[in-house]
């Protein structure tokens, strides 16, 4: 998206005397891989935050005066929505200063508020300079990087979504690792924006495998989106004065970002008529509808159906007869039927409550006629207990199982059942007259699994008690060698049996919620969690940690929540190098003062941040740490604010960017219009 510059200086020498002339030359480019290959080194050049956003729109559009007062807020927002660009700044601003009302207030509302073509406009008048850019690119990324567009604004997208729903649609193959074209948009054609993973943000881009989220600059998403009407791509719909015939006719794809089209009758007799036969997939990615819509209007050859955004009461019939489906999302209450077998091609079931409610006695549960779906590669239903059937069946395709209940009896089962399973998230209904020796038992089982990577586990409604739960034995607590990430919450395990946590050559990621383990002190041996970079503890009774020598070796972001009792914490060596990130809420002040203390090795950096509510006015504290190589420039320590005026990331991020290694394989949308996570809640009935 931004280009980079390098100015060279040439000497050239005259023929028919010997003076000497200088000439610099300026080179510019938005291909990285290109100006890598023939001029290094070479400037990268950043989009412009909000403050320089601002002060260009203004110096455009007022010249040398000062922008008047009344306008300052409306002029801010404006800048904002241009979102770094400068060319998108410049154009916007031309379209204001040439308009008979540039002074008027209520003009620019209209322009903030996009109720006048000013940013549509400029959309167009720089998609002539941008198209060259995508016209460049090979056939197999022009398609993927068109795909792209059809995500809504402000919504960054996870990795792993963008590259099962490019599956799901035939653009690419099962068995394609499509994150390295995703990559290649990035990096090579800098056309992709993205927030790296938290742990990754120190190494080398060449070195970053993949990121968490991805998104287009809105200037792209224009362009994307005009070449994927005319090319019968997919077609988005806001209005109803974008459902013109002539558009419609033949469109392979439907976007919708407002659900409530599908109930005005003229629009669903358009889409009978003129695309219902051609379209592979309808999404529905408007704000969140909580009140449910038909949608049957003669589709028959639909592959994806994504509409978390759109709410059913109960699951719609409707789309049992859609049999060449492979991707279908749904946010519904309603039980799911034992006829969902009828769509023997689904390849992704995505089921999402708009609220999680848990009647007693009364369970809801995944039909047992799941286990028949050969296909299946990707599982998501949240909130309904998942049950073994008695004879033996498995989903050897079944990569992903995530959000459902499970007894342990059917934990047991698991094994034999999901040979290929690489990420599995359940909810264990453990109950009170339980043997607590038979969570360990489930830990054997699991282990079994030999291809999985990603483990989460929780109890439902845990009881914490004082004191020891679990009785330390001779037993260890067993895990697959090739472990990645594990999330456990409420087990309410000794402290000891981390030790065989510790020893996973792999582990990457680990968070400990709810009392997951449970006693004052935590010892830990030598050469432990080689390989861990992200830790969350949130929520236990810790009070001493020490660990021996040459543990954590890796550890670049730690984040410790309510430790309310943790008073002592001894890791040598820790954040001996490279950039790390320390986060601290809520804990006990000793631990607070050890954060803001804590010095980082001598080639390191650390980001401290530390946050409590103790007081009668809550406080945070902010700084970021220089080892000795780096303060002789920055000092020892210096205010985050400042730091950040000297980093030019290539990235445009927001404010709502969160330190925490979260998911990347789950999709809840987190736009800021979706209510959906906002409207899951836990209601107990009796």
């Amino acid at each position: 998206m931004m280009s980079g510059t390098k100015k060279q200086r040439i000497q050239c020498t005259g023929s028919s005397n010997t003076s000497e002339m200088n000439v610099f030359v300026l080179s510019t480019g938005r291909h990285p891989k290109l100006m890598n290959a023939y001029i290094h080194p070479w400037d990268k050049v950043r989009f412009l935050n909000e403050e320089e956003s601002m002060e260009l729109l203004c110096h455009k559009v007022f010249g040398d005066a000062i922008c008047p007062p009344q306008l300052h807020k409306v002029a801010a927002k404006i800048a904002k929505h241009c979102e770094g660009l400068p060319l998108m700044i410049v154009t916007v601003a031309s379209i204001i200063s040439i308009s008979e009302h540039n002074r008027d207030p209520t003009y620019w509302n209209e322009v903030a508020e996009r109720r006048n073509s000013a940013f549509k406009d400029a959309y167009n008048q720089i998609s002539k300079v941008l198209f060259p850019s995508y016209d460049y690119l090979p056939q197999n990324l022009k398609i993927i990087f068109l795909f792209m567009g059809v995500f809504p604004r402000d919504y960054h997208t996870p990795l792993s979504k963008i590259i099962i729903m490019l599956k799901a649609e035939g653009l690419l193959s099962w068995y394609e690792p499509g994150c390295i074209y995703l990559k290649e948009l990035a990096y090579h054609y800098s056309l992709v924006l993205r927030i790296l993973k938290s742990t990754d943000k120190s190494l080398p881009e060449s070195q970053v495998t993949e990121f968490k989220t991805c998104w287009l600059h809105s200037s792209w998403r224009h362009v994307c989106r005009e070449e994927a009407s005319k090319n019968k791509f997919y077609h988005v719909l806001n209005k109803l004065t974008d459902a013109e015939e002539e558009v419609l006719k033949g469109q392979r794809g439907l976007c919708l970002e407002n659900n409530v089209l599908f109930g005005i009758k003229d629009f669903c007799d358009l889409l009978r008529l003129n695309c219902a036969s051609f379209a592979r997939s309808l999404l529905f990615y408007g704000p969140y509808h909580q009140y449910p819509i038909h949608i049957d209007v003669g589709f028959r050859l639909l592959r994806e159906i994504d509409a978390l955004t759109q709410r059913f009461y109960t699951f719609p019939i409707e789309i049992l007869t859609l049999v060449q489906l492979k991707f279908l999302a749904l946010t519904c209450n309603g039980e799911v039927p034992s006829t969902i077998s009828k769509l023997f091609n689904l390849r992704v079931l995505i089921i999402h409550p708009h609220m999680i409610i848990r009647c007693r006695g009364a369970p809801s549960y995944v039909p047992i006629q799941v286990w028949d779906m050969k296909e299946l590669e990707h599982i998501e239903i949240l909130g309904k207990s998942l049950v073994a059937p008695s004879h033996v069946v498995s989903l050897k395709k079944l990569s992903t199982l995530l959000g459902v209940n499970a007894s342990i009896c059917t934990i047991f089962k698991l094994s034999q059942r999901l040979p290929k399973i690489k990420k599995l998230g359940i909810q264990i209904e453990f109950k009170p007259y339980e043997d607590h020796n038979d969570l360990l038992n489930c830990f054997d089982c699991i282990s079994t699994l030999e291809s999985l990577e990603t483990l989460k586990l929780s109890i439902t409604n845990p009881v914490i008690k004082n004191g020891d739960v679990f009785l330390v034995t001779l037993r260890s607590l067993k895990l697959p060698v090739n472990m990645k990430k594990l999330h456990l919450s409420g087990m309410g395990f000794p402290w000891e049996y981390m030790n065989d946590i510790a020893s996973l050559p792999y582990l990457g990621a680990l968070k400990l919620r709810s009392y997951a383990f449970q006693g004052s002190h935590w010892n830990i041996d030598d050469y432990h969690f080689p390989c861990l970079k992200f830790l969350l503890i949130e929520e236990s009774d810790l009070v001493q940690w020490e660990s021996r020598y040459k543990s954590f070796p890796e550890l670049k972001n730690l984040s410790m929540k309510h430790c309310y009792k943790l008073e002592t914490i001894r890791i040598p060596y820790l954040f001996n190098h490279g950039i790390a990130e320390i986060e601290l809420e809520d804990c006990n002040p000793l631990a607070l003062t050890w954060a803001t203390q804590l010095q980082p090795g001598y080639t390191g950096r650390l980001h401290v941040t530390t946050s409590s509510t103790f007081y009668e006015k809550p406080t945070t504290f902010k700084c970021i740490r220089h080892g000795a190589v780096h303060q002789s420039i920055y000092g020892e320590y210096t205010d985050v604010d400042e730091e950040n005026e000297e980093e030019s990331d290539d990235e445009y991020t927001d404010d709502h960017e969160e330190n925490e290694e979260e998911n990347d394989d789950e999709y809840m949308y987190d736009h800021e219009d979706t209510e959906v996570s906002a409207n899951v809640k836990e209601h107990v009935s009796s």
